[in-house]
């Protein structure tokens, strides 16, 4: 999974991935964004499934939804979990990168743990 951070022109931090993990990024950004509150809470609840202290996790976005294991994380559009005819869903196989996204829990720890040091900057 390869990324970048960057600040747009207004100094809007903004995560740019690879494809196939698109979803992750727009995600960061429009999710999370640079709210520190989430993100220490988000590192919290990581811990506790490595801890095994928890079996999963799930957060409920405007457009995107977290669910987290104890090995992995997935970010999905809310699109996806609305009902539609068959000729619908065929054209959103276009856009899978950027509706759904999965990792490691390892990985995803890495990751928020990148953006909050970036958000720091």
């Amino acid at each position: 999974m390869d990324y970048h951070f960057q600040r747009n022109f207004s100094g809007r931090p903004e995560a740019q991935f690879s494809m196939d993990h698109e979803a992750m990024g727009i995600w960061l950004t429009e999710e999370l964004g640079s709210n520190r509150q989430q993100l220490e809470h988000l590192l919290q609840v990581v811990d506790s499934l490595e801890k095994g202290q928890r079996w999963e996790y799930f957060d409920d976005g405007n457009d995107y939804r977290l669910h987290l294991t104890r090995d992995h994380a997935e970010v999905r559009a809310a699109l996806l979990d609305t009902e539609m005819g068959c000729d619908e869903m065929e054209e959103l196989d276009y856009y899978d990168n950027e509706s759904i996204s999965h990792c490691g829990l390892d990985d995803f720890k890495t990751l928020l743990v990148c953006w909050q040091d970036f958000l720091n900057i």
